[in-house]
This record gives structure tokens, sequence and C-alpha cells, in this order.
């Protein structure tokens, strides 16, 4: 009988764990529960674009490795035939600042990182410094049905299901990978986890080409196939999916005090999605119960608003453990 692994959530980082999963451990029987899929996920809102952010206490040194995994697997989709439709590619752009800033721990990856001349910067008034870089973009509009469809074609099954209690799938699986983001808190009581609402704009300005993202204003504009994102907020612990007009209001402004022909634009729609915040990544083997109620979970949640930039990275890390859990159950059969 093949070994059953249960993956709870289906956002960016529920799929590409599972997806991981089958990849790295044949034979094996794969389910995905979840209660929302795409669109409805807060993947498919993120711009999705490649750079670490609200990553807290998360060791510099997993942040390198996950990141690096998930920009080297991206990279190969976008020389891909299908990467239009997959939905990765490259976006160049501006992060400019107040005051001087150190190099980022990521300036080594991405393409072309270098320090905006004084010419360039009398493009942005108010600002004293500034990167210019190439990045990876990857939309989950498109990338999570892409995923599904890899899983589902591999022999995954899918059911809609709001789990409520990790034991209730002691039963019906050998391990569980717990991957529900901000559902954690109620799901496995862990109360560190806590929103930071992320508003955002799409809009139709087809002009646009570079990204510009100016932390110091909590400003950012993201263009994507489709719309361009303008963003935005990070507020902890706010759990409201509803626009609000304030934060509505300080986009706007802001993002078109950066660009000004913004202000010509149409607006497509507004949207709202809870960053899953942590004080750092929660990736990790963890065994429930005892006897023939034993179950073994592997975590994997808690990024942040980094779910894209580290998803692959992670999802490697997340089917390595799942290894040595089915590993360990063949040594330790439930009795």
């Amino acid at each position: 009988m093949a070994q059953r692994v249960c993956v709870v959530g289906a956002g960016v980082i529920g799929l590409s764990s599972a997806v991981r999963i089958q990849q790295k451990v044949p034979g094996v029987q794969v389910t995905v529960l979840a209660e929302k899929f795409s669109p409805y996920t807060t993947s498919d809102g993120a711009a999705g674009f490649w750079e670490p952010y609200i990553l807290n206490d998360t060791p510099p040194e997993l942040i390198t490795h996950w990141g690096s995994e998930t920009w080297d697997h991206l990279k190969t989709l976008y020389l891909s035939p299908a990467s239009a439709d997959v939905g990765v590619t490259l976006l160049s752009g501006y992060h400019v600042h107040k005051q001087p800033q150190q190099d980022p721990a990521w300036a080594s990856k991405v393409f072309g990182f270098r320090h905006l001349t004084k010419q360039e910067l009398q493009l942005f008034p108010g600002f004293s410094s500034g990167w210019f870089s190439t990045h990876l973009l990857c939309e989950g509009r498109k990338y999570l049905p892409w995923l599904m469809t890899k899983f589902k074609k591999a022999g995954g099954k899918v059911q809609q299901w709001k789990v409520t209690s990790l034991t209730e799938l002691a039963d019906h699986y050998d391990v569980v990978v717990n991957c529900c983001g901000i559902g954690a808190r109620e799901l496995v009581g862990d109360n560190t986890v806590e929103p930071v609402r992320g508003q955002v704009y799409r809009v139709n300005a087809p002009w646009v080409k570079h990204f510009l993202i100016a932390r110091d204003v909590n400003s950012y504009i993201i263009p994507c196939a489709n719309n361009v994102v303008l963003g935005g907020t990070a507020q902890k612990g706010n759990w409201n999916l509803s626009p609000h007009p304030t934060d509505s209001k300080d986009i706007w402004e802001g993002c078109c005090q950066l660009v000004p022909s913004l202000r010509k634009c149409k607006v497509d729609h507004e949207w709202v999605g809870l960053r899953p915040n942590r004080p750092k990544v929660r990736l990790e083997r963890e065994t429930i119960g005892n006897g023939s109620s034993r179950l073994e979970v592997v975590h994997n949640y808690g990024h942040g608003g980094s779910g894209v930039t580290l998803h692959w990275g992670c999802a490697q890390q997340a089917s390595s453990l799942v290894q040595e859990a089915l590993v360990s159950l063949q040594l330790k059969p439930k009795l």
C-alpha cells in the first residue's frame, strides 16, 4: 500500500511542497486539503516579486539558502518555453532611499545590481541614494494553476476541506504537512502567528515598465503581465480584509508622487491580503501523540512577505523532512 501524505493548504507554499514531495518520494500518494484554492488564496493576490521581505528573526543563512534555491528554480522556468503560461518573467527597476543603505544580502543573486548614478537620482526627487537591479517575478494567478495541473498529472488528489485539527487526519495519513499560513494560529494554536495586512491597487498603466520600491515612504510600484500593482501597507495585527479608504488614499498619493503619470491610469480593483507573519519561519518535524494515534507532522509556514521568494527552497526541505518521517514510521510502525 502506498504511503499517504496530506498537505494542508493550497497557496504557493502548500502546492510547491506537494509537487516536490511527489518528485522526491516515489510511489507516495499525496493529497492536498484546503478551504480555499486559486484564485482565492493570498498567493494569488501577491505581486510575486522575488525579494526577501518581513522575515524577522529567520536566520540569514536560511533565507539565503531557501531564496537561492527558489531563484534558481524560477530562472529555469523563465528559460523554458512555458514561462508565459507559468507566470515567470524578468523585471528591472529601482529601489530608492532617503538615506544611504547597506547593500542587501540578495545583491549578489539578482542580475545587474548596481548603485544609482547622480543623473538617475534626478528622476526621484527627495531620495538621496538607490539601486538598480533585475529580479524574477512569479505571478501567483498563473503559477498556482500550473502547479496544480502538475500535481494532478502526477496522481495527486485534491479535496476542499477546512481542517480544524491535525489529529483528525491521523487515521487517514502517515504524514501531514502543515502549510496553512495565517491559519496556523488557529489550527495548531501558534499564537506567534499574526497577520501583516497588505492592501494594494491593481491598475491599468501599460506605460510603466520598471518596478519602483521606496520603503521609506511605504510605496511600491510593480508592473505585472496584465496590470500594475500599487502598494502598499504592512500593518501588523490587522485582520481587516476590506480595503480601507485611508489606506487607499495613502497608497494612491504615495505612488502618484513617485510616478505622476499614474494619476491618468484606470483602476482595475483593490485587494487586501494577510501575510503570515511569525518571529521566524517554522520548517520542522513534529510527532503528535503516540501509538495508534501517532501522527508525523512537517510544519512549513510563517513566511511573512516572502512566500514566493522562499517557496521552492522551503518545499525542498519540507520534502526531505517528509522522507525522514516516512522512514521513521517504517522503523517504528503504529501499534
